[in-house]
C-alpha cells in the first residue's frame, strides 16, 4: 500500500495505528497518508525531502556502518495530557512501556525466540536503550514525565498537542499521551502515529511520537503488549512497514526484510504475498514494522539495524551524544532522587450532602512516600493515606489541599473551591423561567466550569431574546477542543409529570467546516453523574448561516426555540440539575435565554394527606382544612424562585392565611411537620 503526492513522489511515512472497531480482532492500518498528504500541500518541498531521506536510508543499508557493539542511549520524556481521566496512566504503566522498549530494542523480549529459523540469521540487537531523563531542559530534577490538564487529551492532533508541551527534540525524544486520536476514515480508530528522522529538517516541532493512552505498556489502562511503541519508535528512528511498494520497487528500503503485498494482519505464518523475490521468502510477519498482532511480532532485522545507525549518525546525533546523556541525566551516574510535585485528583467534584469522593494522589517528579491533606468542610478533616475517601455532610464549596514528601522535599498543591455539595433542591420547579435578568441571582445560582484560562460563559446584556439579557459563551477566540460548562441550580422536580425543559438559543458557525457542540445534560444526584437529554454539533448547531464575524443576534428570528424530554427517574428527583456543555470547534459566540421548566402537576399531594387547601386561585385568604389527625403543623408560602414569603403556625382543623399582601401569581404552600411534608400550587388572582 503507498500513496502518490501531488507532485508524484512516492510518500509511505510513519505510522498511523488503527483499529477498526467492527472486528472482533484488532486490525492495524496505515492512516499517515492523510497526515503527510496534509504536510505535502502545505509544504511541497516536504516530498521531495522525504524522497532524499529514502534515497539515504537505502544507501545506508547497501553500506552500513559498522557495528560500534555499545548500546545508544535515547533520553525519553512523556508528556501526559489529560482531564483527570484513564488517561492520566501511572508511572508504573510507563516505566513499563520502557521496560518492554528496552526488550524489544536489546533482543531479550521473552518472545524473540518465536522467530521462525527462515529469519534467525537476520535477526538483530538493535542496541539501543531507552531512559526516562532525570533532567529538564532547565536542569531540573526531573522523573521524564510531564503532566498536563487540557482538553487536547481527546481527539487531540499533531501540532495541537504538542505546543502544549514540547521539550527540545534535539536532546529527548518526546512522547506525547492522549486519551484519543481523530482518524482519517469512519469506522477506525487510531491509536499512534510517528514522523520519520527527515522531519527535523521542515518541522522539528512536530518531531516525536503521539500515542493512544491504552496503548503504552503491559499494565494498567493497557489493551496492548507495548509493540506500539516499538513500532512508532521504529519510524522515529528511520523505518518504513515491511509492506512499503509492494511486491515491486525496493520495498521498505531494507535488504534482509522480504517484501509483502500489504499489510498482514492476524498471525498468518503461511502467507507469502510476493514470490518474485530470489531467494523467495515467506511474509516476516514476526517483524516490528508489520500490521501482524503484537504478540506475534518479536523482531527487527539487521538491515534494519544499519538504518539506526545511520540515524544516530545523522539525524538523532545529538540525541545520543554523551553530552547530551549528561545534561538529560540519562548517563550512567546515579542522580539523587527529586522531590515530588504534588498534584490530584477525584472519582467526582459535585456530590448531595452526606455523599463521598474518593482522592487519588497523582503526584509527579519523585516518588511521594507520605502525604498530608487538609478537606475543610469534610469527614475526616485530614488524612495522612495516599487515596482517603472523604464524606461531605453540609452543602457548599471546598477546598482541597495536598503536601507530598519524600526524603528529597516536599511541595503542596491546592484546588480552590474543587469541591461542591449540594444540598436541597434551591427551586420548586412546577413552572420555573430564567431569563438571566438578575446578575446576583446568575453569580450565586449557576456554576461556570472553565477548564482552561481563556475565555468562558457570561452574562450578556446586549442581544438577549427577550428581557434585559442573556448568556454567552464567549467562544469567538477559543482553541477547537476546550470544553466549557454552566450548571444551573438544583430544581424540585417530584410533583411534576411529563416534565419539559425548554430554552432559545443563537449561534453562528465561522466557517462550514466547524466543529463546534452543544450538549445538555441533566443529573439527579447533584453533578456526580450526568446523562445527555439534547446535543447538536457542527452545521446543525447553527441558528443562522455561517458568517466570517462575531454573531450578534440582534433579532428573535436569529434564534431558535429546543424543547428538551426528561426521563420518568427525573420527574420523581427531588433534586435536579441541567448541564450545558460548549465543546469549542472554531466557531462564533453562542448565547442561551428564556430557560423554562413547565410540566403537569400530577395528584395533589395534600388531597392524598387529607389536606384541603380553598379557595385556589384567592384573592385575600386561603383556608387549610387538616385531617382529623394532623395538628400542630407549619405553613410556608414560597414564591416560584423557591423564596420564603411568609410563614405560620396552623394548631387548628380549619385555619385560614392572610395572602392580601401577596401580588398576583403562583406560589406554592408547604405545609409540614414531624410526620408530614407535602406541597401545593396556590393561585393569587384579582388584585
Amino acid at each position: 500500500m503507498y500513496f502518490k503526492s501531488p507532485i508524484s513522489i512516492t510518500v509511505i511515512a510513519s505510522l498511523f495505528f488503527t483499529v477498526q472497531t467492527s472486528f472482533a480482532q484488532e486490525q492495524t492500518r496505515c492512516g499517515i497518508d492523510y497526515i503527510y498528504s496534509k504536510k505535502i500541500s502545505e509544504n511541497p518541498a516536504i516530498a521531495d525531502d522525504l524522497e532524499t531521506y529514502r534515497q539515504k536510508r537505502a544507501h545506508a543499508d547497501a553500506n552500513p556502518i559498522e557495528n560500534r557493539a555499545a548500546t545508544r542511549i535515547i533520553p525519553v520524556v512523556f508528556h501526559v495530557l489529560h482531564q483527570n481521566g484513564s488517561e492520566n496512566i501511572s508511572k508504573e504503566q510507563i516505566q513499563s512501556a520502557i521496560t518492554q522498549l528496552n526488550q524489544d530494542y536489546s533482543l531479550t523480549n521473552a518472545d524473540a525466540g518465536n522467530l521462525r529459523s527462515i529469519f534467525t540469521s537476520v535477526q538483530a540487537n538493535a542496541e539501543i536503550e531507552f531512559r526516562l531523563a532525570n533532567k529538564d531542559p532547565n536542569g531540573n530534577c526531573t522523573d521524564g514525565i510531564v503532566r498536563v490538564y487540557s482538553p487536547f487529551t481527546n481527539n487531540g492532533a499533531d501540532e495541537d498537542i504538542k505546543s502544549v508541551s514540547r521539550w527540545p527534540n534535539t536532546k529527548y525524544l518526546n512522547i506525547w499521551v492522549i486519551k484519543s486520536i481523530p482518524s482519517d476514515e469512519p469506522g477506525f480508530v487510531t491509536l499512534g502515529y510517528a514522523y520519520l528522522p527527515s522531519v527535523v529538517n521542515w518541522g522539528p516541532e512536530l518531531d516525536g511520537i503521539v500515542v493512544r493512552s491504552d496503548r503504552v505498556g503491559t499494565i494498567g489502562t493497557s489493551s496492548g503488549t507495548g509493540r506500539t511503541l516499538t513500532h512508532e519508535i521504529g519510524h522515529y528512528l528511520g523505518l518504513d512497514h515491511t509492506f512499503e511498494g509492494g511486491c515491486q520497487g525496493s520495498g521498505d528500503g531494507v535488504s534482509d526484510t522480504p517484501k509483502a503485498a500489504d499489510a498482514n494482519f492476524g498471525c498468518d505464518y503461511s502467507i507469502n504475498s510476493c514470490t518474485n523475490e530470489s531467494p523467495d521468502k515467506p511474509d516476516m510477519i514476526e517483524n516490528y514494522m508489520d500490521y501482524s498482532n503484537d504478540n506475534c511480532q518479536v523482531a527487527f532485522t539487521n538491515g534494519q539495524k544499519n538504518v539506526f545507525n545511520s540515524t544516530f549518525s545523522d539525524e538523532r546525533a545529538s540525541l545520543v551524544s554523551n553530552s547530551n546523556l549528561i545534561a538529560t541525566g540519562t548517563n550512567d551516574l546515579i542522580l539523587d532522587v527529586c522531590a515530588p510535585t504534588a498534584s490530584f485528583a477525584s472519582n467526582v467534584q459535585t456530590v448531595c450532602e452526606g455523599g463521598s469522593i474518593t482522592f487519588n494522589d497523582d503526584s509527579w517528579g519523585g516518588d511521594a512516600t507520605s502525604w498530608e491533606w487538609s478537606f475543610p468542610g469534610g469527614t475526616p478533616s485530614a488524612s495522612t493515606d495516599q487515596n482517603p475517601t472523604i464524606t461531605y455532610n453540609t452543602s457548599g464549596t471546598y477546598s482541597v489541599t495536598l503536601t507530598a514528601s519524600n526524603n528529597t522535599g516536599s511541595d503542596s498543591y491546592t484546588r480552590t473551591n474543587y469541591v461542591n455539595v449540594s444540598g436541597d433542591a434551591m427551586y420548586n420547579a412546577q413552572f420555573y423561567s430564567e431569563g438571566f435578568e438578575s446578575s446576583s441571582d446568575f453569580s450565586s445560582d449557576w456554576t461556570i466550569v472553565n477548564y482552561t484560562s481563556n475565555n468562558t460563559w457570561e452574562r450578556n446584556t446586549s442581544y438577549k431574546y427577550s428581557g434585559t439579557a442573556s448568556v454567552r459563551m464567549n467562544n469567538y477566540s477559543n482553541t477547537a477542543g476546550e470544553v466549557d460548562d454552566l450548571i444551573s441550580p438544583s430544581y424540585n422536580l417530584s410533583m411534576v409529570t411529563e416534565p419539559t425543559m425548554t430554552f432559545k438559543y443563537a449561534f453562528a458557525q465561522r466557517t462550514t467546516d466547524n466543529t463546534d457542540r452543544l450538549r445538555v445534560q441533566v443529573s439527579t444526584n447533584c453533578g456526580e453523574t450526568w446523562s445527555t437529554r439534547w446535543v447538536k454539533s457542527n452545521e446543525a448547531l447553527g441558528t443562522v448561516t455561517a458568517q466570517n464575524g462575531p454573531l450578534y443576534p440582534t433579532q428573535q428570528s436569529q434564534w431558535q426555540e429546543v424543547e428538551v424530554s426528561l426521563p420518568t427517574n427525573v420527574a420523581s428527583s427531588d433534586n435536579v440539575r441541567f448541564k450545558f456543555e460548549f465543546t469549542c470547534g472554531g466557531g462564533n459566540f453562542l448565547y442561551i435565554d428564556d430557560i423554562n421548566i413547565t410540566g403537569s402537576v400530577g395528584i395533589s399531594q395534600t388531597q392524598q394527606a387529607g389536606i384541603s387547601i380553598y379557595p385556589n386561585p384567592a384573592t385575600n385568604v386561603v383556608t387549610v382544612e387538616l385531617a382529623n389527625e394532623l395538628r400542630n403543623v407549619k405553613a410556608e408560602i414560597r414564591n416560584i424562585t423557591g423564596q420564603v414569603i411568609s410563614q405560620a403556625s396552623i394548631t387548628n382543623q380549619k385555619s385560614t392565611l392572610d395572602i392580601s399582601d401577596l401580588s398576583s401569581g403562583i406560589y406554592f404552600l408547604r405545609l409540614f411537620s414531624e410526620n408530614l411534608e407535602v406541597t401545593e400550587k396556590i393561585v393569587v388572582a384579582g388584585k
